[in-house]
């Protein structure tokens, strides 16, 4: 894969946000610079070689991150924000799943959908209020 200023650029964006993006978000992030099948060919090599890795979520849509090891994310339903945090049980987990499944860890992505507190607010008719 040559390294054009396109793979440059989108790769750039995805080591400056420590959450997911989607390809629409790294579009408008680049300010329209290049067309969409070039992000998203780019963003399939990328993927095919390892460089990046992606996660879908309840809303079908595909989303890019950086990095290697393990992450942790929390993805509001109603907004589509995402929270990174790093509390993480791998130890034990990582045990269990030797132990009783015979498995080797190598890698993990653990993700929770929820609503964010600002969701929280605003109900579903637009009043303020929380949400059951």
């Amino acid at each position: 894969m040559r390294n054009t200023k396109a793979r440059r650029d989108i790769l750039g964006i995805l080591e400056e946000y420590d959450y997911p993006l989607n390809a629409e978000q790294i579009y408008e992030k680049l300010n329209e610079d290049y067309d969409k099948s070039t992000i998203y060919r780019n963003l399939k090599n990328y993927e095919e070689n390892g460089d990046i890795r992606s996660i879908v979520f309840s809303d079908k849509i595909k989303y890019f991150f950086k990095g290697k090891g393990h992450f942790h994310f929390i993805y509001c339903t109603k907004c589509k924000k995402f929270e990174r945090f790093d509390l993480c049980y791998s130890e034990q987990m990582s045990k269990y799943i030797k132990e009783r499944l015979d498995f080797e860890v190598l890698t993990h992505t653990l993700y929770f959908e929820g609503i964010c507190k600002e969701c929280q607010k605003i109900t579903k008719d637009g009043q303020y209020g929380h949400f059951n």
